[in-house]
């Protein structure tokens, strides 16, 4: 299987069970991860990250530098973007007095830029899907390219359950829903697909698969 997806229940360690196995080769990774961002202890939105900004120009070049030639290379000039210790970040949820504002242009610009460019790269790591990017159709134009490609790639798919959590928290309508289970259906029937669902943080079986895979495509 090419491509690996865990999904399960909020929490469970989907996120670390994968950079736990893959920490060692992150730096070559192309796609993105989420982070969620904290003020004092508060959780006050969620942030996508480029695994990295090394564009491969040379170990002398400063961090500016490698900035600069990375957005070059993305072709972004998307608002609120910013570098944090060597990735690109954009905040794409934001929780404020109880309101939940969306970025759409986090997904239709620069996630879809870094699944592109993830095509290029020797695998592909996309933490998560099955959010409200996928009502956005840059997005998911940018995700079957990267399917299309067959460059390998592990993620997150974020559970049905959680999917209409979300569709409550967000004010997703009906819409939103469907797209999920469809998502769902589309990478469960790709015979280059495997989803694996993730039960607890020590689940063995997850990390035989991921192991697995990290073996076949990265050694």
């Amino acid at each position: 299987m090419k491509r690996i997806f865990l999904t399960g229940p909020i929490g469970c360690g989907k996120s670390t069970l994968i950079r736990t196995v893959l920490r060692d080769s992150l730096s070559v990774a192309g796609g993105y991860l989420t982070e969620r961002v904290l003020e004092g202890g508060e959780l006050v939105g969620f942030d996508l990250v480029s695994p990295g900004i090394s564009v491969g120009i040379g170990n002398s070049a400063s961090l500016r530098d490698l900035v600069s030639q990375k957005l070059v290379l993305l072709d972004l000039a998307v608002p609120g973007l910013y570098e944090k210790a060597g990735h690109l970040c954009l905040r794409f949820l934001t929780f404020k007095e109880g309101n939940v504002k969306r970025n759409d242009e986090a997904f239709s610009i620069f996630a879809s830029a870094l699944l592109r460019e993830a095509g290029t790269k020797r695998f592909a790591l996309i933490d998560e899907i099955g959010g409200f990017e996928i009502l956005i159709p840059e997005f998911m134009e940018a995700f079957e390219l990267l399917l299309e490609s067959q460059v390998p790639c592990v993620g997150v798919l974020k559970s049905l359950p959680s999917a209409k959590e979300l569709s409550k928290t967000a004010g997703l309508d009906s819409e939103y829903l469907k797209a999920a289970e469809d998502l769902h259906i589309r990478l469960a029937s790709d015979p280059e697909t495997e989803i694996v669902e993730l039960g607890s943080h020590e689940d063995k079986h997850a990390l035989h698969k991921l192991e697995s895979w990290k073996d076949q495509y990265l050694r």
